[in-house]
């Protein structure tokens, strides 16, 4: 998921992974035009069901230095070469549809519209900047289309998105214990290594709502669809484990806890999709997508309340933990086609680009993110008039390697530098079931 930001826009449902949703506010596949446009759902004439599973696979190599700085010693310094700190997810969804006469369609979409998974682990030379990073939405989003005319449709939908958030770390104070090592001390550097363990949840409201419009008897179709931004604000616990979690620095399994961790309003950005379709004839269809995702929303993530260890006031103590992101607002591109075999098989493939929302100052080990490409290839197959099997597929790859040059700040003496180049490529694989049962 390393690119895009943390945005899991084509994993809605594997109709549109297998062309790169092309054509996503305007194809209406199945039920699941109702996240991608309301409007789209007067063209679903059937109850219709639909539960679809996305795999994605991720693959990062790191390589760079980690220099840990603290004032008036020399710093702790560690290079490290193809580094992996890939985590695997399964993204699902649900998405159903019911026709209210010849005029209008209800539906429910329960989906994850975003996502993160990073794992550098508590031994890597990274740790003092980001281990685990684990992001996990899950919108539930009721929604409407109807005919406003013969060509034009609106739609609007509603969003109750709940949230999960880990945000992981190890504290420590290499550089001095490495100074006092050198001193003819017997600690190592790592002596004071200890795990700190956040996690928070959220549950925030927003809207989506879009408009169809019919050309050609409908063989052509342009649809806009609005996704607005949601606000989160998380809460839970902060837990540190190890020898910094001791008031003596002796215990390497002691714990200091701190159950009222809290976030500042995080807000998770809104998403403007402009499609086209276009059937050439029986067989062919033409599709394209321009997506503009608002993600300059999302300035920073501070925690409050971690447990930790004050270096100035060699005491355990509530911190606050600023990670400064200062993303931009991106863009997608997308253009795809089906390809009708026979009445029972379609054919569907896509290609297209994404932009990175983080900048070059900014970008870190959490989300070492780049620009992508993409190839996507699928297939539909009706195996019962009732029963129908998609597959998708997509390769992502980064445009080149992804410069990371941050600093993580602890405190007035101490700071984590990262100097590293990403390289980025995922492996996308789905399968969804449409039930649309017969007359």
């Amino acid at each position: 998921t390393y690119a895009g930001g943390f945005s899991l826009y084509t994993e809605g449902s594997v109709s549109e992974l297998s062309v790169f949703a092309a054509g996503s506010a305007a194809e209406a596949p199945d039920a699941s035009i109702g996240w991608y446009n309301p409007a789209g759902l007067v063209l679903i004439k059937k109850d219709q069901a639909l539960v679809s599973g996305v795999g994605v696979v991720p693959r990062t190599m790191l390589s760079g230095t980690s220099i840990y700085n603290t004032t008036d010693v020399p710093p702790y310094e560690q290079s490290f070469t193809n580094l992996r700190g890939g985590r695997n997810a399964t993204v699902p969804a649900i998405h159903m549809a019911h026709p209210l006469g010849d005029r209008a369609t209800v539906g429910l979409s329960v989906l994850v519209p975003f996502g993160l998974g990073s794992d550098w682990g508590n031994t890597s030379p990274v740790r003092y900047s980001g281990t685990l990073t684990h992001l996990m939405t899950m919108d539930l989003a009721p929604h409407m289309g109807a005919y406003l005319t013969d060509n034009l449709s609106v739609g609007l939908g509603l969003d109750i998105q709940f949230a999960r958030v880990t945000f992981n770390a190890v504290a420590g104070s290499p550089a001095a214990l490495q100074y006092l090592q050198a001193m003819g001390g017997l600690v190592e550097p790592t002596t004071l290594d200890s795990t700190s363990d956040n996690q928070g949840h959220s549950m925030g409201v927003g809207f989506h709502g879009g408009v169809l419009a019919f050309f050609n008897n409908k063989h052509t179709r342009v649809g806009l669809n609005y996704q607005s931004e949601v606000q989160h604000r998380f809460e839970g616990e902060s837990i540190l484990t190890g020898r910094l979690a001791d008031i003596d620095l002796m215990d390497p399994s002691a714990t200091y806890e701190n159950h009222s961790l809290i976030t500042n309003d995080v807000r998770l950005p809104s998403i403007v999709t402009l499609s086209g379709y276009h059937e050439i004839n029986d067989q062919w269809t033409l599709l394209g997508s321009v997506v503009y995702t608002g993600w300059s929303v999302f300035k920073q993530t501070e925690l409050q309340n971690v447990a930790g260890f004050s270096a100035e006031l060699g005491v355990q103590s509530p911190l606050t933990v600023i990670s400064h992101d200062n993303y931009r607002d991106a863009w997608r591109f997308a253009l795809g086609s089906t390809y009708a075999v026979n009445d029972r098989w379609v054919l569907r493939a896509g290609i297209g680009t994404d932009e990175t929302p983080t900048v070059y100052t900014e970008r870190s080990v959490r989300l070492p993110d780049t620009n992508r490409w993409a190839v996507a290839v699928g297939t539909h197959v009706q195996a019962y008039p009732s029963v129908g099997v998609d597959l998708g597929y997509v390769y992502l790859a980064g445009l080149g390697r992804s410069p990371l040059h941050k600093t993580q700040v602890f405190s007035s003496t101490s700071n984590n530098r990262i100097d590293a180049w990403a390289k980025n490529t995922a492996q996308l694989g789905g399968v969804q079931v449409t039930w649309t049962p017969q007359d």
